[in-house]
């Protein structure tokens, strides 16, 4: 299935291309998503699931098969693995950063996903409403940081400027962002999740 989401970064593109490869300003930004790795073209990240009391882990790896600075685009083939069961996901992503003006950049990623295991069995929708809402998650985070970063540049010598608040959290509250409808089949669909939280590890590595 491809999936397909856009969010705005409020700074030019330049600025917003640069951001976005700045691993220590917006790995926080994403929820429950951990890089554990990044060597040459490949990385391999962690993603830890809330699903009510029980929190489950999920491995995920990936590799750039091209980044290219001059049209702001990057292509990932990422695929993740429950830790503790027979599910999996594999996915092609395309992140392609556009000017909507001078101060304003739309980031589009379209995830072509391939799944198998139990996970296959749920439709497009549930795992469609979870990346948009964790994406959602990110680019608020991420806007505190921009504009953290513009205050800084913009202070006075010697003007203490106050961190940006992140409201990212440990781990995916994944009843939280699927809603409580599809409780029963909320931990297979978490498979889907790793790959969706693959479109952010392209941004949180450098």
């Amino acid at each position: 299935m491809d999936l397909q989401n856009s969010f705005i970064v409020p700074a030019d593109i330049d600025t917003a291309w640069k951001t976005l490869l700045d691993v220590e300003s917006i790995a926080p930004c994403m929820p429950g998503a951990t890089l554990t790795s990044f060597t040459g073209e490949e990385f391999t990240a962690s993603v830890k699931v809330k699903l009510g009391p029980v929190t489950q882990n999920f491995n995920g790896e990936g590799s750039f098969t091209k980044r290219d600075e001059a049209t702001h685009t990057a292509v990932i083939t990422a695929s993740g693995k429950e830790i503790r069961g027979g599910g999996s996901a594999s996915a092609v992503i395309t992140a392609t950063l556009v000017s909507e003006g001078p101060n304003s950049t739309r980031a589009d990623v379209l995830t072509e996903l391939t799944i198998t295991g139990k996970v296959a069995q749920f439709g497009k929708g549930v795992i469609t409403d979870v990346s948009k809402k964790l994406i959602d998650q990110f680019a608020t985070n991420l806007q505190a940081v921009i504009a953290a970063k513009s205050a800084a540049d913009s202070a006075a010598p010697g003007e203490v400027v106050a961190a940006p608040v992140i409201q990212a959290s440990d781990s995916i509250d994944l009843l939280g962002a699927a809603g409580a409808p599809v409780l029963k089949r909320a931990i297979p669909v978490a498979i889907g999740v790793i790959v969706i939280v693959g479109i952010i590890v392209y941004f949180i590595v450098k």
